[in-house]
C-alpha cells in the first residue's frame, strides 16, 4: 500500500485525531490530555509503517525504540510543568522544553546499547 492517495488518507485521519483531541482537551482538559498521552501517534506511525512495509521486524524495532523514546519525552513535560507554575510565557514554554527534550534525547543515545542506535 504507497502512493499519493495512501499518504492523503493518513495525513487526513492522523490531523482528524489530532484536531479531535485538541477540542476535546478546550472542554475536558483531563480527558484530553488522558487521550494525548495514549500512544495515538504511535499506534497510528505504526500501522502506516506496517501497511506500507508489511515488515514485521521493522514494526518491532520501531515500537521498541519507542518505548526507550519515552525517558526524554517524560523530560519534556516535567519542564513544561515546572515553567508553567513559574508562569512563564507560553512559546518561551514550549522552546525551553524542547531543549530539555533534546538534552534528554542525546544522553539518551549516549547511553543506548549499539545494537539500538
Amino acid at each position: 500500500m504507497t502512493g499519493a492517495w495512501f499518504f492523503a488518507v493518513k495525513v487526513v485521519i492522523s490531523a482528524i485525531i489530532i484536531a479531535g483531541v485538541s477540542e476535546l482537551a478546550k472542554r475536558l482538559p483531563s480527558l484530553g490530555g488522558l487521550i494525548a498521552a495514549m500512544p495515538l501517534t504511535t499506534l497510528l506511525a505504526l500501522i502506516w509503517l506496517y501497511a506500507e512495509t508489511g515488515d514485521y521486524s521493522l514494526a518491532h524495532s520501531f515500537t521498541r525504540s519507542v518505548l526507550f523514546a519515552i525517558f526524554p519525552t517524560v523530560f519534556f513535560f516535567i519542564a513544561a510543568l515546572v515553567l508553567f507554575r513559574k508562569g512563564v510565557p507560553f512559546p518561551l514554554i514550549i522552546l525551553l522544553s524542547f531543549v530539555v527534550y533534546i538534552g534528554a534525547a542525546l544522553v539518551h543515545q549516549h547511553f543506548l546499547p549499539d545494537g539500538m542506535k
